[in-house]
């Protein structure tokens, strides 16, 4: 153990008011993983009284079980008053009074004058802590916290977290609309982009912080027919205790029949690797049209269950905002300024992105407006590889569309707002 750890110790021994109480619960009471997979704890803090929380520090043990998760590192530790961690060690005393976690550390923080936590406002984050789930270990195993030097007169108080290790990974089918492509004439997308050759190998969605290394083939982007690829999507799950928090996200390929199948294989089963069966939000994302998101975290196995965002009976997270041909629902689109909602005009409105992209294009030498501007574009709404501000098959007319029809513009206001539903 560092020699560090000792003096933090001896130094959180200073006046506290009697009967207070310094408390450290997990930021998640549980969590699920497969074998190899990651997981995260962070201790988050905060005391009974005195109300403003200033005290002289506090040092803290994490305890895991050796057998079952491999301790990978510390970090974003809360930095005021903060000292060196101390060495994993073995439990001998079983300080938090579970023998099966036989392995502890310490993180200390020390504040002579009595003002820790610096005035940060509580609940706070003390560190975020990665373990992996070793192979060859299933069922449940705890993480938990004991106080390794508390002020004097104070009580702690701590609960654990649960870790579920499963084997297997989590699965589904998905299946979903986007309103650019799609074709009510015969129900199905259209697959210009596929067709012109305009689909790239590789997955799009580095802008939205996925960093996945998903491609797909030329075999599977020459396929024709209801299963020919419309374009990549983004599958997400999201944690269900915050739905603001993606834990897992797959690059898929949309097919022109609504199916998301997977980019390499064309299987319309979905599995995320290091993912265990669970609850989870699922969202499905494209590169301009607005999210959705399932409105509860269905559970998910690895037998696969169906999520289908084109049936009016699968509830949303939020306002439904699908765009609506007859019983059928879509993804709306507009989005062409990447901001999670639909704007017509006024400021950050997203024509003017739509006719940017037109008058900037090398090959407009007019400039006019009603130039077609070809490619892969996230300004390309109807997906007819090409971005278009007037004329025939513009890429406006399906955004103004969106906002003048939304059921909350009462006033049929071309600069009225359609925020997207799913939670950032």
């Amino acid at each position: 153990m560092k020699r560090s750890v000792p003096l933090a110790s001896a130094v959180l021994w200073l006046a506290m008011p009697v009967h207070a109480a310094q408390i450290v619960t997990p930021a998640q009471a549980s969590v699920s993983a497969s074998s190899g997979g990651v997981i995260t704890f962070s201790p988050v803090y905060t005391v009974s009284t005195p109300q403003d929380g200033t005290v002289t520090g506090l040092g803290i043990r994490i305890h895991f079980n050796s057998s079952a998760l491999q301790f990978n590192g510390v970090s974003k530790r809360f930095a005021y008053g903060l000292l060196p961690a101390g060495d994993v060690s073995t439990d001998t005393e079983n300080y938090d009074a579970d023998a099966t976690t036989d392995k502890y550390f310490i993180l200390p923080w020390v504040d002579v004058s009595g003002q820790w936590p610096g005035g940060s406002e509580l609940p706070l984050t003390l560190a975020s802590v990665s373990f992996t789930a070793k192979a060859g270990f299933t069922g449940s195993t705890m993480i938990r916290v004991s106080a390794s030097g508390t002020v004097d007169g104070a009580a702690f108080q701590t609960t654990p977290m649960t870790v579920s290790v499963a084997t297997g990974n989590a699965s589904l089918k998905l299946k979903g609309f986007l309103q650019g492509a799609y074709n009510s004439t015969d129900g199905q997308m259209r697959d210009s982009l596929r067709n012109a050759g305009l689909l790239p190998l590789a997955q799009p969605y580095g802008y939205l912080g996925h960093q996945g290394a998903e491609t797909t083939t030329a075999t599977l982007l020459n396929t024709t027919g209801v299963d020919a690829p419309v374009d990549w999507v983004l599958v997400e799950l999201r944690d269900k205790a915050n739905a603001s928090n993606r834990l897992a996200a797959k690059a898929a390929l949309l097919q022109s029949d609504g199916d998301v199948v997977d980019a390499a294989t064309g299987s319309s089963t979905l599995t995320f690797a290091d993912t265990a069966p669970g609850s989870y939000y699922v969202a499905l994302r494209h590169r301009n049209h607005l999210g959705v998101m399932t409105a509860s975290p269905p559970s998910l196995t690895t037998t696969p269950v169906l999520v289908d965002f084109t049936a009016s009976a699968t509830a949303l997270y939020g306002a439904d905002i699908r765009a609506q041909q007859g019983s059928t629902r879509l993804l709306p689109a507009g989005d062409a300024s990447l901001d999670n909602k639909l704007i017509a005009a006024g400021p950050d409105n997203d024509k003017n992105a739509i006719l940017a992209i037109v008058l900037a294009d090398p090959a407009n030498t007019g400039p006019h407006t009603n130039f077609q501007s070809a490619g892969y574009q996230f300004t390309d709404q109807n997906m007819d590889g090409k971005t278009l501000y007037s004329g025939p098959d513009n890429d406006v007319n399906g955004l103004l569309g969106n906002i003048l029809l939304a059921p909350g513009n009462s006033t049929n206001s071309t600069n009225y707002i359609l925020p997207g539903s799913l939670p950032q």
